[in-house]
C-alpha cells in the first residue's frame, strides 16, 4: 500500500466525492461561509484556487462570476472537479500541480495575474507549506490576498478526544459536551481518516499556530483577518461527538493573508 500523500488521494478521491459533494455540512455552514466573508470575491475577479479537491468552492467562485484556475495534486480529483463542472458554474480552468512544487505553482501564470487565491481545508494535508505560500505571494498582485482554512490546530486534531459529563448538583441535570486535549506544541506527521468508511487513512500533518504563521511571514504576508467559526445549537446533534454539541469550541480557523 502506497505511503505517498498523492497515491493515497487519488485512491480516496470518489470516496470522498459522494461524501462530500457540493459541500457537507461541515464546509457549507462553517469552512465556506468564513471563506467567502474573508475572501469577499467578486465578478470578474481572477482567482487561484489550490488544493481545489473535486472543485466545489471553484463552482461557488465561478458562480459569483470570477474567473477561477483551480489546481490539486491527485489526478483523480481533477478528472472528478471536470465532470461535475457545468456551463452554469462560470469560467473555471483546472490543472494537475503539486502543491508542494513552487515552480509548477508558479507556472501556472505570470507573476502577479490573480486578484486573490484560496486553498479551502487543505494546508493540513500538505508536508510543506512555504513552497505553496511563496508561490501564491509571487502569483498576487500587489494589493491581492490568499485566504486559507484548516483544521483547528488546538482543538481539531487526532491527539485530542472529545468528552462529555453531566452535573448532577441542584436543579436540573446539565450535560457538557468538550474536547480534551493531550498534545498540542508539537509538529507531527500522522495519518486519518476524515470520512466514515474511508477506504485507507491519508496523511495529516499537525503544525502548531505558531509554525502555521511563520510560515506566511516568511513568505511575506501579513496576517489582516481571521475567523475560528463555530456550529450553532443544533437539537438535531444527539451523537455526543458531534461538534454541533461544542458551539464554544471551533473545530476550524481560517486566516487571511495580504
Amino acid at each position: 500500500m502506497s505511503q505517498d500523500p498523492l497515491d493515497i488521494w487519488n485512491q480516496i478521491a470518489s470516496h470522498w466525492d459522494e461524501q462530500v459533494g457540493e459541500g457537507n455540512d461541515f464546509q457549507k455552514q462553517l469552512v465556506m461561509p468564513a471563506t467567502t466573508r474573508l475572501l469577499a470575491p467578486t465578478a470578474r475577479e481572477r482567482i487561484l484556487d489550490a488544493c481545489c479537491g473535486n472543485g466545489n468552492y471553484s463552482r461557488r467562485l465561478g458562480r459569483m462570476g470570477c474567473e477561477v484556475l483551480a489546481f490539486d495534486g491527485a489526478a483523480k480529483f481533477i478528472q472528478i472537479a471536470e465532470a461535475r463542472t457545468q456551463a452554469a458554474d462560470g469560467s473555471i480552468e483546472y490543472r494537475v500541480i503539486d502543491a508542494c512544487d513552487e515552480d509548477a505553482v508558479k507556472s501556472l501564470a505570470p507573476a502577479a495575474s490573480f486578484d486573490a487565491a484560496v486553498c479551502s481545508f487543505a494546508v493540513m494535508d500538505l508536508p510543506t507549506l512555504s513552497p505553496l505560500f511563496r508561490a501564491v505571494k509571487a502569483l498576487l498582485t500587489p494589493r491581492g490576498r490568499f485566504v486559507f482554512s484548516f483544521g483547528h490546530p488546538a482543538f481539531h486534531t487526532n491527539e485530542s478526544q472529545m468528552v462529555a459529563r453531566q452535573n448532577h448538583g441542584e436543579g436540573t441535570p446539565t450535560q457538557f459536551f468538550g474536547v480534551e486535549v493531550i498534545r498540542y506544541a508539537s509538529d507531527w506527521p500522522h495519518k486519518s481518516r476524515g470520512l466514515l468508511n474511508q477506504p485507507e487513512a491519508h496523511w495529516i500533518y499537525h503544525r502548531s499556530l505558531s509554525t502555521i504563521l511563520r510560515e506566511c511571514f516568511e513568505a511575506g504576508f501579513v496576517v489582516d483577518g481571521l475567523e475560528e467559526p463555530t456550529f450553532e445549537p443544533d437539537t438535531r446533534a444527539r451523537s455526543p461527538f458531534a461538534w454541533a454539541r461544542r458551539t464554544e469550541i471551533p473545530p476550524a480557523m481560517v486566516i487571511r493573508l495580504r
